[in-house]
């Protein structure tokens, strides 16, 4: 890895009597994109003010490229550090080349014109933005996309050894999103960059951060890889809300699912659930009685089945096999074990043939009471011994039908007022 070329030692600082970063430890490496995240208030963008020396430290110091923040001349500053803002605005009617000229102001002295090593620079700046196309235009008469593409130009202009972003593209639109994160990522890549980013979109974060430093409460709360940053137990601390983690089949990183930030009902009787389930008609059920404080546990589940990986995301027990694979006798033992407690066991929508129909075998000797979607029964692959599977659990237990989720669930409320 590369030496360090920004630190921060024990920083603290705030806005008059209110501080908000209270002990930040961290250093950045050469070369590293690293994402800050955090929830607002908690004091990303305000990091970003103290390293480009907008606001004084309360306590502690920062060091860019081995020398001390709060020694540097503003033009010794931007010489190492540009900053991209979430948005720019301007008064007057400069062009695009004007602005993107900007950049050079660090290298040019008292009375210096532009020479034209400085016009080559911009030009290239532009290039690298795909910006020239434009570059006689007014800034002012730009889109939100097309004015972020600029003021990246212009900090490419600084010929900085870091990037500064402010949440980048938390106005624009999902194209131009992907079009300012790709070229920054192609600045890190290609030029070896620095980036340092305040990031909303933990996904975008994600993809294209090689390290995310996660905020809370003014200190680093996370520090590590994707993988290791974004979890559940994480994200949901950090948004207080309920969502899964699942790995992007594209890119192999995480991403964020949103579930929901309203609370369930909670149910009044606790109750533990079975689900007998399989594919992926499950999914929503078993979410939704998990948000009302079930316990719930599921079958027998292929390990590719939607059913299984919502399990898996929510922590839900379950028994697994093998894609392709047929449930066996030790393993609906583990089934029946799973079950053995639960108050109801549920029969989801989910086709029965030769290789779950298993999954059925000894319910009829279980304490729970026993629920079945209609559905369940219509498509039966087993040349009937579906049928009569449920017949002879029926010799012995009573089974409830019921036509679709909201039904199961009006019958659950049902029981606690029992």
């Amino acid at each position: 890895m590369s030496g360090k070329i920004l630190e921060f030692s024990h920083v603290a600082a705030g806005y008059g009597d209110r501080e908000i970063l209270k002990d930040i430890t961290l250093s950045i490496h050469e070369g590293e994109f690293t994402g800050l995240i955090g929830s607002n208030g908690t004091g990303k963008s305000t990091l970003i003010k103290c390293i480009s020396g907008l606001l004084p430290l309360n306590r502690g110091n920062i060091s860019i490229c081995g020398k001390e923040n709060a020694t540097l001349k503003s033009r010794e500053r931007a010489q190492l550090v540009a900053v991209v803002p979430q948005s720019y605005h301007v008064e007057y009617d400069f062009t695009v080349e004007d602005i993107v000229m900007m950049g050079r102001n660090p290298y040019l002295g008292f009375r210096k014109r532009e020479s034209q090593e400085d016009y080559d620079i911009v030009s290239e700046a532009m290039k690298a933005t795909n910006t020239e196309v434009f570059r006689g235009r007014f800034y002012n008469e730009l889109s939100g996309g097309e004015r972020q593409r600029v003021i990246l130009a212009r900090a490419i202009a600084q010929k900085p050894r870091i990037i500064l972003l402010d949440e980048p593209t938390s106005a624009l639109d999902i194209y131009h999103q992907m079009e300012v994160m790709e070229l920054i990522t192609k600045l890190n890549q290609k030029e070896h960059m620095t980036v340092l980013a305040v990031l909303h979109d933990i996904n975008m974060a994600s993809r294209f951060c090689q390290r995310i430093v996660m905020l809370q409460e003014g200190t680093v709360f996370m520090d590590g890889t994707p993988q290791e940053v974004i979890n559940r137990r994480n994200m949901e601390a950090l948004y207080h809300m309920k969502l899964m983690i699942r790995e992007s089949p594209l890119f192999h990183k995480p991403e964020i699912v949103p579930i929901r930030v309203m609370e369930q009902e909670k149910i009044e009787v606790p109750r533990h659930i079975h689900i007998i389930c399989g594919a992926a008609e499950a999914v929503n059920l078993i979410e939704e009685l998990d948000a009302r404080g079930c316990t719930v546990t599921a079958g027998v589940l292929d390990k590719q089945s939607e059913d299984w990986k919502i399990c898996h995301q929510l922590g839900i027990p379950c028994v697994d096999i093998e894609p392709f694979t047929s449930v066996t006798e030790e393993k609906q033992a583990k089934n029946l074990e799973l079950m053995k407690d639960a108050d109801m066991i549920v029969v989801a929508n989910v086709p029965f043939g030769e290789g779950n129909i298993q999954n059925l075998h000894g319910l009829e000797f279980t304490c729970g009471k026993i629920y079945i979607h209609k559905n369940a029964l219509c498509d039966d692959y087993t040349d009937g011994k579906l049928a009569k599977r449920v017949k002879d659990i029926e010799k012995r237990k009573e089974i409830t039908y019921f036509e679709n989720d909201r039904e199961f669930l009006d019958l659950l409320k049902q029981t606690e007022r029992q």
